[in-house]
């Protein structure tokens, strides 16, 4: 191998041990683990695994009280006692303190089996793996938490917090410090915070269990919502945007964040339920309805989007805006029973003529169903008041169907209203769409009282649609009708 061979092989073998170094930590932080078990008893076992053989494992019972260093063991109540065990690569150590009846602590250290003079090597060591202990674990949290916020206030938690791993430990210091009486800027502080736990569980239930503390400024509201929109879990997120609408004072700007979050929930089911939560626990701007239903859209399931949109219904003073924004929001509809729901819904209190052509149009355009349409039909018939360009897109509407009962049925419902003699003789001019003879004569016979009162031009109107009719026993039916 000549020199410059070499050269090359030694730079690969050095970049390669470079490259297994600057990964070590973030391999072994991906295979951290802790588990946690408290027995009946009071006993409590803790074993941490780092990866690459570097575990730890901590069993107590009692009160354990540290130093303010974090570097000893200064107290335990009487019958307790602290096992602290770590192996790397093989090496064993171990250090055992228990209480004597004066409560002076007796100290042990082990290497391997071999019990080693605690003074000389066992305190140095303790004094190095009691501030991993307490990174890895809640062991003394209340009182460390005590002592670093005294010594510092919140950013003197945070601090320590950030050198944590475990989003376990994590929230538990988070929930501690929350306990204090933490102003505007501190709880802004804690939420920068709450966005590095990895956890969604930990994440949301600090969110959910401290609303009255990080709702009360608007800063830390927008911040709250924020974090939130952190939370990868559609559920955990879901209930902490519905636990901050519950008992929150959100206001009217910050909810177009909390829609923009809501849109972000891929579950059709989450998505809903927090739209609908707003809806039960909000009074809306006419803006703000307007976002909720626009997010609404978004919504792929029919059952859940036509749940949401009919409550949405149920808001008082619904606006020819709003009413315009709801049809559009059916667009990417394919259930009619469902659509049909919501046209129903909208329905129930009379709304403007240009709306109703709207919804009309909407009806025509997206709904393939004759029964559905012609459901839809009747009851705008029986409720709203039609004229002008709504009579006319209730015609082309009812000329759309398909089937000549319903198609019949849709016309009936017209001829419990009162009408001009132009809006009635447009009516009998659009009968002529129906094919069927049968149903021809009998949409006709129900306008025949109606228009034996009336002057010629309705008469011939109906005259007219009576010589489609091919049938002589029912053209003779209709005729006779009016005479």
């Amino acid at each position: 191998m000549n020199q410059l061979s070499k050269i090359i092989a030694l730079f690969l073998v050095k970049l390669i041990i470079l490259l297994l170094v600057l990964n070590a930590n973030v391999i072994s932080a991906q295979r951290t683990s802790t588990s946690v078990n408290i027995n009946r008893n009071g006993k409590t076992t803790i074993s941490i695994k780092n990866g690459f053989g570097n575990n730890f494992s901590i069993e107590y019972e009692g009160n354990i009280t540290l130093s303010d260093d974090d570097t000893d063991v200064v107290a335990i109540s009487k019958g307790g006692y602290m096992e602290i065990k770590k192996s790397a690569f093989g090496n064993r150590r171990r250090v055992y303190i228990e209480p004597d009846n004066s409560g002076n602590l007796i100290k042990k250290y082990y290497v391997g089996s071999s019990q080693k003079n605690f003074d000389s090597e066992g305190r140095k060591w303790l004094s190095e793996i009691l501030l991993e202990v307490v990174r890895s674990t809640t062991l003394g949290a209340e009182k460390r938490v005590d002592r670093l916020y005294k010594a510092g206030g919140s950013y003197k938690v945070l601090n320590e917090v950030e050198k944590m791993t475990s989003s376990h430990v994590k929230a538990r210091y988070i929930k501690l410090l929350l306990e204090k009486d933490l102003k505007e800027k501190d709880l802004n502080s804690v939420l920068r915070e709450v966005v590095n736990i990895d956890s969604d569980h930990h994440r949301a239930d600090i969110l959910k269990n401290n609303t009255k503390a990080f709702l009360t400024y608007e800063s830390t509201t927008s911040s709250y919502i924020n974090t939130t929109g952190n939370i990868d879990s559609d559920h955990h997120k879901a209930e902490v945007l519905k636990k901050s609408i519950r008992d929150g004072s959100i206001s009217d700007t910050q909810m177009k964040a909390l829609f923009v979050i809501t849109d972000d929930i891929d579950s059709d089911h989450h998505k809903a339920n927090v739209l609908q939560e707003v809806l039960s626990k909000r009074t809306l701007t006419e803006n703000n309805l307007k976002l909720l239903i626009n997010t609404a859209k978004g919504i792929d399931s029919d059952h859940h989007k036509a749940n949401v949109l009919r409550q949405a219904l149920e808001t008082d003073g619904i606006s020819q805006s709003v009413s315009n924004t709801l049809l559009a929001s059916v667009d990417n509809m394919s259930s009619d029973h469902h659509m049909a729901s919501i046209f129903k819904s909208l329905i129930n209190d009379k709304i403007d003529n240009e709306s109703l052509s709207n919804l009309l149009s909407v009806v025509e355009k997206n709904m393939s169903s004759d029964s559905h349409k012609s459901d839809v039909l009747k009851k705008i018939a029986y409720q709203q008041d039609l004229n002008g360009p709504s009579l006319t897109a209730y015609l082309s509407t009812t000329k759309d169907i398909d089937s000549d009962s319903h198609k019949a049925e849709a016309f009936k419902a017209l001829a419990r209203k009162d009408f001009s003699n132009s809006e009635l003789s447009q009516i009998l001019d659009a009968t002529i769409s129906i094919d069927s003879d049968y149903h021809k004569a009998e949409t006709l016979m129900r306008f025949a009282s109606e228009v034996r009162n009336e002057n010629e031009s309705v008469k011939d109107a109906y005259t007219r649609a009576c010589k489609d009719i091919d049938s002589e026993s029912h053209f003779g039916r209709a005729l006779k009708a009016i005479q």
